[in-house]
C-alpha cells in the first residue's frame, strides 16, 4: 500500500519500478525525475523527485548508491493502459506543449486547444509540434510526424485518422490503424463505470 504523504527514496520504490524518466524532456537545466511504480492490477503510481535545483547533468553524474538515495513523493496515479502507446514531442513552437512524453489523449486535447488560438505566423513557417508515437512495451516507434496548429484542424487524433486514409505505405498504415484502435480501446475502458 502506497502512503501518498510519505517521502520515499528511489531504493524503496525500485523493486516495483516500471520506468524512470526525466519529467521535462529536452530541458537540461531541470533534472526532475519521475518514477512509475506498479501499484495495482491496472494502475501505476507516479512519484516525482524532490531534489529541485539539480540539472540533468548532475543527476547523470550520480553513482548508483547516490541515485538510490534520491527522494520522491507521490504525484499522481495513471491507468497502465495509457502508458502502452505514448507520444513524445521532440520539438515544439508553443509554450503550452513543451517537449516531453504525453498520453495520446492529453496531446490530442492540447493540440485542440492550440488550434483555437489566433496565430501570427512569421512568413511561411507555421506553429506546431514534431512528435513520435511509441509502443512503450517494445520501445518501437510506430509513427512520427508534424502537427501544425490551425483553426481548421481538430486535434492530433483526427489528424492521424486523415493520415491513415491517405497513407500509401502498408506498414505505416497498419501502425496508424493500431494507434487509432488503441485510442478507441482506452476511451472505451475509461467510459466503463462500476
Amino acid at each position: 500500500m502506497i502512503d501518498r504523504d510519505k517521502i520515499y527514496t528511489l531504493n524503496e520504490l525500485i523493486n516495483n519500478m516500471y520506468n524512470l524518466d526525466f519529467k521535462y524532456y529536452g530541458n537540461n537545466d531541470n533534472g526532475k525525475l519521475e518514477v512509475y511504480v506498479k501499484t495495482d492490477v491496472d494502475k501505476m503510481s507516479v512519484f516525482s523527485s524532490l531534489n529541485d535545483g539539480m540539472s540533468k547533468e548532475e543527476y547523470l553524474k550520480l553513482n548508483e548508491e547516490e541515485a538510490r538515495e534520491l527522494k520522491f513523493i507521490f504525484d499522481r496515479e495513471v491507468e497502465e493502459v495509457e502508458l502502452d502507446i505514448v507520444a513524445i514531442v521532440l520539438r515544439t513552437s508553443d509554450v503550452n506543449i513543451p517537449s516531453t512524453r504525453y498520453s495520446l489523449d492529453t496531446l490530442d486535447r492540447l493540440t485542440k486547444e492550440q488550434d483555437q488560438e489566433d496565430r501570427k505566423n512569421k512568413g511561411k513557417v507555421k506553429d506546431g509540434i514534431c512528435y513520435l508515437i511509441v509502443d512503450n512495451n517494445t520501445a518501437c516507434t510506430l509513427y512520427d510526424g508534424i502537427y501544425t496548429f490551425d483553426k481548421n484542424n481538430n486535434g492530433l487524433i483526427e489528424d492521424l485518422k486523415e493520415k491513415y486514409e491517405l497513407e500509401d505505405n502498408e506498414l505505416l498504415k497498419e501502425n496508424l490503424k493500431l494507434i487509432l484502435n488503441y485510442v478507441d480501446e482506452v476511451k472505451n475502458k475509461s467510459s466503463v463505470t462500476l
